[in-house]
C-alpha cells in the first residue's frame, strides 16, 4: 500500500471519530443544548462537497470519511432536533 493511502485511511479514520464521543454523550445524557447547529449543518454541507470532491478523484479514503462524517451529524441534527425541543 502506498504511503499517500495508508496517510489517507490513517486521516479518514481520526476525523470520522471526532462526532463519536459527542453522539455518545448525547445518548447518554438526552442533551445536545451545548451542540452548535450551525457547526452541524456546515459540517453536513461541507463533507457533502468533500464526498463529492472524493468521487470526482476517486479518493477512496476522502469519501468514506466524508460519507460517515455526514452521516454522524445529520444523527447529531435528530438528536438535537428531538432533545431540545423536549
Amino acid at each position: 500500500m502506498a504511503l499517500e493511502i495508508l496517510f489517507g485511511w490513517v486521516a479518514s479514520s481520526l476525523c470520522t471519530l471526532i462526532l463519536v464521543p459527542q453522539i455518545y454523550k448525547a445518548l447518554k445524557t438526552k442533551h445536545t443544548n451545548d451542540v452548535s447547529m450551525s457547526m452541524l449543518l456546515l459540517s453536513v454541507f461541507g463533507n457533502a462537497f468533500w464526498a463529492a470532491h472524493a468521487i470526482m478523484t476517486q479518493n477512496i479514503p476522502l469519501l468514506v470519511g466524508a460519507s460517515l462524517i455526514s452521516m454522524m451529524s445529520i444523527i447529531l441534527i435528530i438528536f438535537k432536533y428531538r432533545f431540545d425541543t423536549e
